[in-house]
């Protein structure tokens, strides 16, 4: 009995090293294009590990137009930089760096990309520098992701001409002024992705812009003065999830087809009558939206003034999603939401 588990052990082992083997086969069988492809969707880690798999791909890696460089260490990062062939850079990745990193370093790196015609650039490593001036600069980036990390500035030069997507996620701003200056420099951006808790005065404008996805965070003190502003007329979808702004204002949205709002009021607004008084302007400007949803259950005032006070006709709606409490959203159809929209209650 023995002898036949070990027997079949053998037979197993030797089955998988021959699949294995043939693993290896059929890879080797690919062009280096096909297989460089491949190892683009690897973290440059495993992807400089595969140079052990034989002569063929020892320097495969190098040919990869994506640097992922996820969880490295300083020493690595300088190493890969300089084998690395390819003239282009598709995607280039900075993202949670074994060791602090000084401003010189990531200046270095990131020059490096974009002497190389990166395309797409994420960058999340600790957020105590600036960001350098090249980022704001680069002719050829397509789509950027900032998470956590550095400072936006007012001052110099931006220039971004194939900017598309533009992802700012906690990122610190020199001042309110920092994101407009950033915006006008990106003269065909489409999706802007904001989620922020520093800044005072959010003001959004871009002509160019399809998608917006904003997210104040009310971690601090309230105050009188926070503000949103949006002007963008090109607007086709819009998420907003909102603690902190007393006041919210908007251009003209023709555009806009969808539109996912959550106005929160966890902290009493000094002025409750103006907030909610410009909450309803602002719901006001989504009159032609198509599909919408609409969450104020952490907002009693703003209902009420709903409730109390004519209100616009969605004609163009037909889908409507509306949450006043912690019980499970109101879902209406196109009949119902423009009923509930133009009632006159007494």
């Amino acid at each position: 009995m023995e002898r036949e588990e070990e027997q079949t052990r053998k037979r197993y082992k030797c089955s998988n090293g021959e699949q294995n083997a043939l693993s290896v086969d059929r890879l080797n069988d690919l062009p280096d294009p096909l297989i460089c492809h491949i190892l683009s969707f690897l973290p440059t880690k495993s992807s400089v590990r595969t140079s052990v798999l034989g002569q063929r791909w020892r320097h495969l890696w190098t040919y990869v137009p994506n640097l992922d460089f996820s969880r490295a260490n300083e020493d690595f990062i300088d190493k890969v930089m300089s084998l690395h062939r390819i003239p282009d850079i598709i995607t280039f990745r900075l993202k949670e760096l074994m060791a602090e990193c000084n401003g010189n370093q990531i200046e270095r790196w990131l020059s490096f990309a974009i002497e190389r015609n990166v395309q797409n650039l994420e960058l999340y490593y600790p957020p105590k520098n600036v960001l350098p001036q090249c980022l704001f600069t680069c002719q050829t980036l397509v789509d950027l992701r900032i998470y956590m990390c550095g400072t936006i500035i007012v001052g110099g030069t931006v220039f971004l001409p194939r900017l598309k997507k533009l992802s700012l996620i906690h990122v610190r701003f020199d001042a309110d002024e920092s994101l407009p200056h950033l915006l006008s420099g990106c003269p065909v951006l489409e999706d802007l992705v904001v989620e922020s808790l520093c800044l005072v005065y959010f003001n959004i404008s871009s002509p160019t812009l399809k998608s917006l996805c904003f997210k104040s965070d009310g971690y601090r003190f309230n105050n009188i003065d926070d503000r949103l502003a949006i002007n963008t007329p090109a607007l086709r979808y819009l998420k907003i999830d909102d603690c902190l702004s007393n006041h919210i204002e908007t251009g003209p949205l023709t555009s806009l087809l969808e539109a996912d709002i959550k106005l929160h009021n966890h902290k009493k607004k000094q002025n409750n009558l103006v907030y909610s008084r410009s909450a309803l302007e602002f719901i006001d400007s989504l009159r032609n939206t198509k599909c919408l949803t609409l969450n104020l259950a952490f907002n009693a005032k703003v209902c009420m003034y709903i409730c109390m006070y004519v209100y616009p006709i969605f004609r163009h709606l037909i889908g409507l999603c509306f949450v006043t409490s912690n019980s499970p959203p109101f879902v209406a159809d196109c009949e119902l939401g423009i009923l509930f929209f133009s009632y006159k209650f007494p």
